[in-house]
This record gives C-alpha cells, structure tokens and sequence, in this order.
C-alpha cells in the first residue's frame, strides 16, 4: 500500500545524493529494490574525490561527541586535543616502538577529521628522537621534555586540598621545593628537592562526591601520591607536566592519555588527581594498547626495537636483491627499502586493535612472514607504486605522441566500466573512504566510561583489502591499450577509476606517516 508513496517520495529525495537511484521496484516479498545510476555515480564520487583539497570530510558535532559541554561550542576546526604520552621514553623496546606508531597515527586521523591536536612527549631523549625522524613523526610540542615544570603549584594545591588524608608530619613549616633541576638526563625522579612530607589524597572520597557513574574508574585506586620517602612520585610529575602543558595551550577542549595496558591503573590516579586540584579540567579519555610478543623467533631474548628494525630492513633488502639483482645498492635503493621496512613494521603494529597483543613473526631469512600481516606493508606499497607507474607510462605516451592526453571528466563514459570488479573496487573502497576516516574517530569522547575507542586497525585493514582488489583486478585486466578510437573511451574510463583508487591508496599511507612508494 506504501509502495508508490515511498517510490516516489525516494526517487525525489535522492536527486541531490551522491549517488542517485536510477530505479525503485518491489518484489514479491515487500522488498523495496533500489538500483543506483552506476554512470552519474561514478562521476559524481570521483570528480568530487579528485577535487578535494582536503583529503577527508570533517566529522559533525553529534558524530564525534556524546559527552560534551564545552566541545560543544567550539566549532570543528577550534577543537584542540592534548595528546599526552607517557611511555615512549627512548623508544628501545616493541612496545614503546608500538606507542610511538600508535601516536603518530591517532594525531594524523584527529587532523583529517578536522581537530587540531598538541603532543606532550615525556622523557624524550636523542634515541626517540632518531625514531621519530625515521617514522616522519612530526608534531606541534606543547611542551618539551627539557622544559621545566612547576611542581610546587600541584604541591600547594594538594596540601590544602579538602581530600588530603591526615598524617604526621615530619616538618610542617619545611615544605617547598628548593630546586627542580634534574640529574638525570632520563629521570626526573632524581631532582634534587628538600625531603618532603608525605602527601597523599583520597581518592575514594572524591569519587564518593562525584556523580561519575559506578564503574568508570577501578574500584582499587584508593590513594593518589604526590609524595614518598620524601622525593616526588611519577604521578606529580605527569600531572604537573600536564598542568603547564594546559595552561600554555590557548584552548585545550580534550586529553587524550596513551598508554601501555599495565600502566593504565597508575593513569587513572593522574586523571583523577588532576580532576581535584585543576579547576575547569578539560576532559578526560585514555586509550590503551596492548604488549608486545613474539610469535614465532629465532633469537632467545626479546629483540629490541633496533634489532627488529635490523632484521626487517634485512630481509627487505634480501627479497629486492632477488627480485631485481646486483642493482640493489646505493642511497636510493637504501632509502626505498627503508621506506619499505618503516611501512611493514607500521602494518605489523596497526593491525590489531589497540588493546590486543601484537605478535610479530621474528624468524630470520627471506621467508618471514608467513602470515598477511607481516607482508602487507609491502604489499600495499607495490601495489600503490604498480599504479603510480601506470601514469609514468600513460603520460610518457602521451609526450611521445602514442596517445592524446587524458580528457576532462565531463568528457568520460563511465557506462563503459561493466566489469562487476571495476563496480566492487569503486563501491567498496573508492566511495566509502571519508567515511572509513571518519569512523576512526567518532568515538573519541566514550558515552559511557573513559576509554577511547579509535579505530587506528581500519586504515591498514582498508589498505590491505584494496590492495587485493586491485591486484586481483589489474592481473586480468590490460588497461593501456592500442591507440583506436573503438579502444580508447575504456581506457579512459578505466584511467580515471585507477586515478581514484590511486588518490585514497596515498590518502591512507599518509594517515600512517608512510610516503608512498612511486616506482617499482
């Protein structure tokens, strides 16, 4: 009874869309059939694609936000995120390596989904930075490791905090600090300070006086502690850092913590501390990840982060000495298998979700990994340097006279792409990817808990598919053909797919700090 109305009433509405219907039909079932007009959508996506400036649609308010207030007035582009990460330190083992990657793509996806982001780094040191320039890990610092911070304001606002638990105290008059200056270039628990009074607050009673739901913080945190045997605790210096990190900010609307599993319970203490002594904390969300383990391993010991990178650009360089022979030296050919060896590493690291264990093949020789994970950063570039080639050759010909040059969009029959591969590879990959990007982040403010859930696996598990696709596609499919008029409107079609396909592929190595490999 409903049919005509919603027929009508959809055939309209749909004329503005992306992808417009072509036709609506009802089968025996009740079922509504909705066809899409394959031509104008292919048109429509991917002249719009290839227009963009910006790579990636900027997420809404409701998308993105279920637990707001001041997120809320601020527009897309005023939001800005600390994103505070604690345990990189010197980056020496997989799981600080994984923390690092981790980062870097969490920053890349916050920025292609229009907010602005601020990095506090602790404990960085020459080695990090080594690993950062090798990762193209570039950021905005708010605050620098060297940089000092004020301990005795978190001191003197813990001291008279009203959930400060009593104790004896050893010397009430003395207790400020004389001096912040480290020792250490790796610890800043070995300041030189005048001993100070235990000082500790209660956690438990703050919670109590708090409508946070039940459950949203561990039911053990009991105490939080400034100080111990008469030195500073990790937990005041993180939330002092934190603290100049806010204050030097001119918006800070969310903190974004990243940290290790095991280390979770001690960033609670940190968010909670600051919730009780900073006025008009920004929110608070924490995100994860798991450890890293060994699958399969030749070596006795855990290898560490510059032992795993050795082995990988090793049997990258192997596996391009048997593929392309004794040419396989010189810089260029070093920086393309250190392209390589940074992108596989990334996809072993990204696979999984964040809080999942990452296990990694660390057998030696050419025949590691036997699984897709360890091959797939490889794999993806191929396929991304397969396509980039293709228009080295199409524009060569094109400057040598074999053909003439691609045409305008309007110009192009999309009718002839009738290959049902041509149609997956569009429908799966080239007209979902800003909502694939988008989808990473939309639950970076939890509506229930403080656990973040970005999808920093997607990008990678994108990528991967479209690789297959496409080399399924490409293998069975011979896109620059003979130079006849009957032959040529195909081509171009197909041209301009690949050129799509070719933008989101790029598009997506970019979200995770890889540089796209361009030649064979």
């Amino acid at each position: 009874q409903e049919f005509l109305h919603l027929k009508e009433k959809l055939m309209e509405e749909s004329k503005p869309w992306t992808c417009p219907v072509k036709k609506v039909t009802s089968d025996p079932y009740n079922s509504l059939l909705i066809s899409l007009d394959r031509s104008l959508t292919y048109k429509s996506v991917i002249s719009s694609l290839l227009k963009s400036e910006v790579p990636c649609a900027k997420v809404s308010k409701n998308e993105i936000e279920n637990d707001t207030q001041k997120w809320n007035d601020s527009k897309p582009l005023e939001r800005t995120v600390l994103v505070h990460v604690p345990d990189c330190g010197d980056c020496k083992t997989l799981e600080q390596l994984r923390g690092l990657v981790l980062t870097q793509h969490v920053i890349n996806l916050l920025h292609a989904n229009g907010l602005k982001t601020k990095l506090s780094l602790l404990n960085s040191d020459a080695d990090t930075q080594k690993w950062q320039e090798l990762l193209n890990f570039n950021f905005d610092y708010v605050l620098r490791r060297e940089e000092k911070c004020d301990f005795e304001n978190i001191l003197d606002r813990a001291r008279h905090s009203e959930y400060r638990l009593s104790h004896k105290k050893s010397n009430e008059e003395d207790h400020s600090l004389l001096h912040t200056e480290t020792t250490s270039e790796s610890d800043h628990n070995t300041a030189d300070v005048k001993k100070l009074d235990k000082l500790v607050l209660d956690a438990e009673k703050y919670l109590a006086s708090t409508s946070t739901d039940s459950g949203v913080y561990d039911k053990n945190l009991g105490k939080v502690h400034f100080t111990e045997k008469g030195g500073i605790t990790d937990t005041l210096i993180q939330m002092s850092h934190l603290q100049t990190c806010i204050e030097q900010m001119d918006k800070c609307d969310c903190v974004l913590h990243i940290v290790p599993d095991k280390k979770g319970f001690q960033q609670q203490k940190i968010d909670l501390g600051l919730q009780m002594l900073v006025e008009g904390m920004p929110k608070q969300v924490h995100m994860l990840y798991g450890s890293v383990t060994e699958r399969k391993s030749a070596a006795t010991q855990k290898l560490n982060t510059e032992e795993f990178y050795s082995l990988r650009f090793g049997q990258m360089k192997e596996a391009s000495v048997m593929k392309y022979g004794e040419c396989v030296k010189g810089p260029g050919w070093n920086k393309t298998i250190e392209n390589l060896t940074v992108a596989s590493m990334k996809f072993e690291l990204l696979l999984n979700v964040p809080r999942n264990i990452v296990k990694l093949d660390l057998s030696e020789g050419n025949d590691f990994g036997g699984g897709v994970d360890n091959r797939a950063g490889a794999f993806v570039m191929y396929n991304c340097a397969r396509l980039a080639t293709l228009f080295k050759h199409f524009n060569k010909a094109v400057d040598d006279g074999t053909y003439p040059p691609l045409p305008s969009m309007d110009c192009i029959d999309f009718s002839l792409l009738r290959e049902e591969d041509e149609w997956s590879l569009f429908f799966h990959y080239i007209l979902p990817f800003h909502d694939v990007v988008r989808s990473t982040v939309t639950e970076l403010l939890p509506s229930k808990g403080i656990y973040t859930k970005l999808g920093t696996h997607k990008i990678c598990n994108y990528l991967i598919g479209l690789s297959r696709s496409l080399s399924s596609y490409y293998s069975h499919t011979h896109v620059l053909v003979e130079n006849r008029p009957n032959l040529l409107p195909t081509m171009y079609a197909r041209l301009y797919l690949l050129k799509a396909l070719h933008f989101v592929m790029t598009e997506g190595l970019h979200l995770l700090g890889v540089t796209p490999a361009t030649q064979l």
